[in-house]
C-alpha cells in the first residue's frame, strides 16, 4: 500500500455505486482511495458493446453520468477494472445497482436500466424496441449468474479474484429514529433482501470473498446526503464496512 503522511492507505477500485462510494467518503477518506470508479453497470452489460445505441447528441446534466452511461452502454466495465486494478490493493464490488434491472434488446445488447438512463428523456429514447429483465426476476438471475461466473473468470485469468471483495450489505429494514425505511422504486427492504440472497449466494459458491452485516445490524439515515433510502445507512454501518475492507 502506499502512504501519506506516515499513515498506510488502502487503494481500491470499485464497481459497484452508492454503498462502497459512500464507505470511503463518509468513514474512511483518509485510509481508503478510490483508484477507478465503475458505477451504475450491471454485471449484465459487461463485455456487451451496444455503444451504437447510445446517442451522442444527449443531452447530459454532468461528465460523469455521461462517462457511466457510456460505459455501460459499451459495456467496458472489465476492460477499466483490468486497467485500473494493477493499481489497487482491492477490487470493491457491490450489488447496489443491480436493483434497476436491465433493459435487453431483440439483437441481444443489454444495457442497465439505471436511474441516469430512465431519467434522461435523450437516453431513454434510446431504449425504444427493448425490454425490462427486473432484478430479482428468475430470467434475470439466471443470465446474471452467467455473466457473474464470466466476470469472475476474467478477474481470475488476471489473478485479481483473490484480491476482489463482495460487499453484502443488506437494505436496512428500520431507520436510526426507529421509523419504518421506506421503499424504493416500490422495493421494500424486506423484498430487496429476499432478492439479494440468492446473487450473494451465487457469488459465494464461486469463492468470492464477501463482507457481510448482518440485517439487524443496519439502519438507514433519514438525514443522509442522498436521502433516505434503504441503501443509504448510519455513519457507524459504513465505518464497520471500512474496517473489514482495512482488514484485508
Amino acid at each position: 500500500m502506499p502512504e501519506t503522511t506516515g499513515r498506510p492507505v488502502l487503494r481500491v477500485t470499485i464497481f459497484g455505486s452508492c454503498v462502497s462510494r459512500d464507505t470511503v467518503d463518509l468513514a474512511a477518506h483518509d485510509r481508503i482511495e478510490v483508484a477507478g470508479y465503475i458505477a451504475r453497470q450491471s454485471v449484465l452489460s459487461v463485455g456487451n458493446d451496444a455503444s451504437a445505441k447510445f446517442p451522442q447528441d444527449a443531452v447530459i446534466d454532468s461528465p460523469f453520468q455521461r462517462r457511466m452511461m457510456e460505459g455501460d452502454f459499451a459495456g467496458d466495465a472489465a476492460q477499466r477494472i483490468l486497467e485500473e486494478a494493477p493499481h489497487s490493493d482491492l477490487v470493491v464490488w457491490d450489488l447496489a445497482d443491480e436493483r434497476h434491472g436491465v433493459q435487453g434488446y431483440l439483437d441481444g445488447d443489454v444495457v442497465t436500466r439505471s436511474i441516469d438512463v430512465m431519467r434522461n428523456p435523450d437516453v431513454r429514447a434510446a431504449l425504444a424496441g427493448s425490454l425490462h429483465v427486473p432484478f430479482g426476476d428468475d430470467e434475470h438471475f439466471e443470465a446474471w449468474a452467467t455473466a457473474a461466473t464470466a466476470f469472475h473468470a476474467t478477474l481470475s485469468e488476471a489473478g485479481l479474484a483473490q484480491r476482489t471483495v463482495v460487499l453484502e450489505v443488506p437494505w436496512a429494514r428500520t431507520a436510526a429514529d426507529g421509523s419504518e425505511t421506506p421503499a424504493s422504486m416500490g422495493i421494500s427492504p424486506e423484498d430487496a433482501n429476499e432478492r439479494f440472497a440468492r446473487y450473494y449466494a451465487h457469488l459465494r459458491g464461486l469463492g468470492v470473498q464477501t463482507i457481510e452485516l448482518d440485517a439487524e445490524e443496519v439502519r438507514s439515515d433519514p438525514e443522509h446526503r442522498w436521502g433516505h433510502a434503504p441503501f443509504h445507512y448510519t455513519q457507524d454501518v459504513y465505518e464497520r464496512i471500512a474496517d473489514a475492507l482495512l482488514a484485508h
